[in-house]
């Protein structure tokens, strides 16, 4: 009993002092990050958003205790994420707790906006020619996301021009002027606009000139007057040159039918080939043999021959009759 009353004693004293000691003070929750991105485009990725916090006991849990998120968006652990679908503006309250249910609260407001499409390229390139291929024309854009469509929404491309994906070509078949409007659509159905005209022009032609700067008008090769032949015929002569048509043997020479030579005129308009003209014989009235043309060289020798052997047969003869009668018998 005198052990036990010195520990009842520390015991009370103890209780005493812990009865009158003032209980610990919590610490507040506090959100320390910035309120999430405002505008928003719409059916844009959203940048996760995360929200931070001090005070209060780890780990924290995010949630929205008033209004709400715009739709297509979420509460992952301590962010914000998602892709908006829907435009408009939206007011809602974010709750950060911690482990021993304390929680601080942030107001936030996020405006959701319908995106603006530009076309960013030039025109298409204007005038055209008739039938020559186009270079292609690609339409470039910005502010929707990606990918893009090419369309023709108004007026038409020019006959034999046509969109392939999201650029223009082919070759146009026919002149003209054409308006249209190009047409271009992003990946959620947003799209923007733009007005071109492309023009097709006729291939220019060639205009000559007053004077002309090609060969000459008169041409430059064979002359009118021709240099060929002459006129005058220069085959063989109209009178024969063979051997005289009178034979030299001592016997009496035969008469040749003598020939009057007929040359053949010349035409007024020469060729630039001219035969040779070939005298046309003629004949004596009661000749024989023909004595001009082209055999009248072999009929002249002929004749010529007959001729010699006759003098030659009348020349034997002769000196055997003399030689008969001076030698005596």
């Amino acid at each position: 009993m005198k052990t036990l009353r010195p520990v009842m004693a520390l015991t009370m004293v103890l209780a005493l002092l812990l009865g009158t000691a003032s209980p610990a003070v919590a610490v507040a929750v506090t959100i320390t990050s910035g309120a999430p991105r405002s505008p928003m485009v719409l059916g844009q990725v959203y940048a996760i958003h995360t929200v931070e916090a001090t005070g209060g006991t780890e780990p924290y849990r995010l949630s929205v205790s008033a209004g709400s998120l715009p739709p297509g968006m979420l509460v992952v652990g301590t962010s914000l994420g998602g892709s908006p679908t829907m435009a408009g503006t939206y007011a809602f309250t974010l709750r950060m707790t911690d482990a021993a249910d304390q929680f601080a609260e942030q107001n936030a407001t996020i405006e959701v906006r319908e995106p603006t499409i530009e076309i960013t390229s030039g025109a298409p390139r204007s005038p055209m020619v008739l039938g020559q291929v186009y270079a292609i024309h690609t339409v470039e854009a910005t502010g929707g996301t990606e990918p893009y469509r090419l369309s023709v929404s108004a007026g038409s491309l020019p006959p034999g021009m046509l969109v392939v994906g999201t650029s223009l070509g082919g070759s146009p078949t026919t002149a003209g002027t054409y308006p249209a409007t190009l047409r271009m659509t992003d990946k959620n159905g947003f799209f923007g606009e733009q007005d071109v005209t492309i023009v097709v022009a006729e291939p220019a032609t060639a205009t000559p000139t007053a004077t002309p700067t090609g060969p000459s008008p008169t041409p430059t090769g064979p002359s009118a007057t021709p240099t060929g032949p002459s006129a005058t015929p220069t085959g063989p002569s109209a009178t024969p040159t063979g051997p005289s048509a009178t034979p030299t043997g001592p016997s009496a020479t035969p008469t040749a039918p003598t020939a009057t030579p007929t040359p053949v005129d010349p035409t007024s308009t020469p060729s630039t080939s001219p035969a040779a003209p070939v005298p046309s014989p003629s004949k004596t009235s009661g000749a024989w043999l023909p004595v001009t043309g082209s055999n009248s060289t072999i009929v002249l020798l002929s004749l010529g021959v007959l001729a010699f052997s006759i003098g030659g047969i009348l020349l034997v003869v002769t000196f055997n009759r003399r030689r008969r009668f001076s030698t005596p018998e």
